[in-house]
Formats: structure tokens, C-alpha cells, sequence
């Protein structure tokens, strides 16, 4: 049997502009999810309290990463997280910052898991709504270059 000793990296936080953008991102992302998928029950009041942080580093190829809830883990729950299932979403920090297309992609990505579950996974549904980001992708980048030079 093979052992598995997992390296332990330090956790990445980010500077204060950092975790802004990243928010920035998520909210105008999650302001269109109702209207990129009517058809899903989208709980904008649950999603909103997902917490959001980064991937530890260096992260390599992974630019996203969704925890799902679990009932036996013995620690403090957030507030809706019984709504939405999610611990939380990381994203790769140094990806956010070099490429903002990709990153609006990415937390679209991970807010259509927390939507659909962790059941569904990259299936069927999954493949059919990912792409509709695309068609807000220019605005969200409009939005976030405003913000960005404020």
C-alpha cells in the first residue's frame, strides 16, 4: 500500500485589492445567473453568503475548486449554507489577476456547481448552461475595469 503524505502550503489570503476583485467578480457573475438560466432555481439570497477565497499555491493547471458541505464534519456552519450546499469556492489568485476572462469563467463555473449539485457534476446539464457566461462576458469585463481604475 502506497502512502500518501500531504505537503502542507501555506494558505493564501491575497492583498486587500486581490479579494475585492474577486468579489467584484462573483457579484457581477451572480447579479445575471437568474437571466443566463431561467429555467434553474437560482437562490441569489443563499449564494451571496458562499465564502470565497483562493486556491493554496503554487496551484498548477487547477483554476477553481468548490467544496461541498458535509453533514458530519464537526464545524461552524455559515449562514444559508443549507440552501446552497457549499463550504465555500476558491480560485486561483495568480490566474485572477492574469487573465479576467478566464476568471469571470471560473466563478461562473463553480456558482453552476453550488447551483446544480454535486451530483450532476460536469454532466448533461452542467455542459448545456456553462457557456451562457459568454454572452456577459464583455459587460463583466467593462464592469471590472471601472472598478479596478477607481
Amino acid at each position: 500500500m502506497r502512502s500518501y503524505s500531504r505537503v502542507d502550503r501555506p494558505r493564501i489570503i491575497g492583498s486587500i485589492t486581490e479579494r475585492m476583485l474577486l468579489h467584484s467578480i462573483a457579484y457581477e457573475v451572480l447579479i445575471r445567473m437568474q437571466e443566463l438560466h431561467p429555467e434553474l432555481h437560482v437562490d441569489v439570497e443563499a449564494l451571496e453568503h458562499i465564502k470565497l477565497g483562493f486556491l493554496r499555491e503554487p496551484c498548477n493547471n487547477l483554476l477553481g475548486h468548490c467544496s461541498y458541505s458535509s453533514k458530519s464534519r464537526n464545524r461552524p456552519r455559515t449562514q444559508y449554507e443549507d440552501r446552497h450546499g457549499i463550504n465555500r469556492i476558491l480560485i486561483s489568485r495568480v490566474h485572477m489577476v492574469s487573465d479576467l476572462p478566464d476568471a469571470i469563467f471560473t466563478i461562473h463555473h463553480e456558482f453552476l456547481h453550488a447551483i446544480l449539485g454535486s451530483k450532476e457534476g460536469h454532466g448533461p446539464t452542467f455542459q448545456e448552461h456553462e457557456p451562457r457566461i459568454q454572452h456577459e462576458m464583455s459587460k463583466i469585463c467593462q464592469k471590472i475595469s471601472e472598478f479596478e481604475r477607481n
